[in-house]
């Protein structure tokens, strides 16, 4: 089922399941710049998923049909992602072998690596640098338990669709600023493909804030060198807002989305430094995990995305905790779209919000 490491180019439909937002996206990509064509974003009852996991089906199905519904999104097949606690992604280091071989291999090495039993896990891997010295290669494991697998490609095809694709969350926002990153340094004349999204050897983590969890991807050269989920997410900034300021639940979902009229800003954005400190403690591990390998200093750029990416004052605070630039993910400008298919919302105040769902529909499918 796992799509995300190969394939040939056809035609997908990204579905993101949030924990708060369920969001359907189609692109036309035979042009110069990809369309957008369709598009949908619909709530999600509270507590419908949890930490990545499914706890209401029926809802979630349905709110993807609503979804479908409101885009109308022709029945092609679908691009979705997984994230939480039954997916793993771990660079590992193994003896170099044929590709073919390495598929057997794989499995051997993943039972040193991940903490599941390996009849209950579906497998994908990447070779990375086929020679690391000592006759060995470095290799990129992604490990997911099935049944979460075979679960969340059920839902879909409950909903009247067809999984092709199910990639893991951050790798789909990855594949987003990716894009848009390389077709802006392409400019006009260039060819995106060809260019790459950073300068070289440039540390940079993407973090997609969503309702219940933070994606974390910390990237170089297009290389995952650190994948983890933190649970915190823009649940637990609305709560603060209405514990700590005293805010109703609809003032608190608009300061979580940067609309402050009538609030107090000041508050809110100390309010935020302190919460978005759990993000900052939640990435040092990370960071201290490639210090300890000697792979990184520290990060050299931040981008946000998701649903928390205008919190007020985060990305002030996290560009000021490590000294670099952070910047908000904007996936939409690369592509191309009509007005009326965003109807009465902005793009630009949904852009960051679409990191995901735009990776998905830029992903590459498995064709047999």
């Amino acid at each position: 089922m796992f799509g995300f490491l190969k394939g040939r180019k056809k035609s997908l439909i990204g579905l993101d399941i949030g924990s708060n937002v369920v969001k359907c996206l189609r692109l036309e990509t035979g042009g110069a710049r990809p369309v957008v064509t369709h598009f949908a974003m619909v709530p999600l009852v509270p507590e419908a998923i949890v930490d990545g996991e499914i706890m209401d089906r029926e809802l979630v199905i349905q709110a993807i049909r609503e979804c479908a519904e409101l885009a109308h999104i022709p029945k092609e097949p679908v691009a979705s992602a997984v994230s939480g606690r039954a997916v793993i992604v771990k660079k590992i280091v193994m003896d170099k072998m044929s590709q073919t071989d390495a598929r057997e291999a794989i499995f051997w090495e993943a039972e040193q690596h991940v903490p599941f039993d390996i009849d209950d896990i579906s497998l994908a891997f990447q070779v990375l640098r086929e020679d690391v010295g000592a006759n060995q290669m470095e290799v990129l494991l992604v490990a997911a338990k099935k049944d979460m697998i075979l679960s969340h490609a059920d839902l879909i095809r409950d909903a009247g669709f067809r999984p092709a694709v199910i990639d893991v969350a951050s790798f789909a926002s990855q594949n987003a600023w990716e894009f848009c990153s390389r077709a802006a340094a392409a400019g006009h004349a260039g060819d995106p493909e060809d260019t790459p999204a950073t300068a070289a050897g440039e540390f940079v983590a993407l973090l997609d804030v969503g309702g219940g969890v933070t994606n974390v991807n910390i990237i170089r050269d297009g290389v995952p060198y650190f994948t983890r989920d933190l649970p915190i997410g823009t649940v637990r900034f609305t709560e603060e807002f209405q514990k700590q300021l005293g805010l109703t639940y609809e003032q608190a979902q608009a300061a979580t989305q940067g609309r402050l009229a009538g609030l107090d800003e000041k508050a809110i954005t100390e309010l935020v430094r302190t919460v978005g400190a759990e993000i900052y403690h939640g990435l040092e591990p990370s960071l201290s995990y490639l210090r300890a390998a000697g792979e990184a200093e520290g990060i050299d750029r931040i981008v946000i995305s998701g649903g928390g990416a205008k919190l007020p004052g985060l990305r002030d605070y996290l560009a000021g905790c490590y000294e670099v630039k952070a910047e908000i993910a904007d996936p939409l400008g690369a592509l191309d779209w009509s007005p009326e298919v965003f109807g009465d919302s902005d793009p630009a105040d949904l852009s960051p919000l679409l990191s995901v769902s735009v990776g998905l529909a830029l992903r590459k499918a498995v064709e047999a």
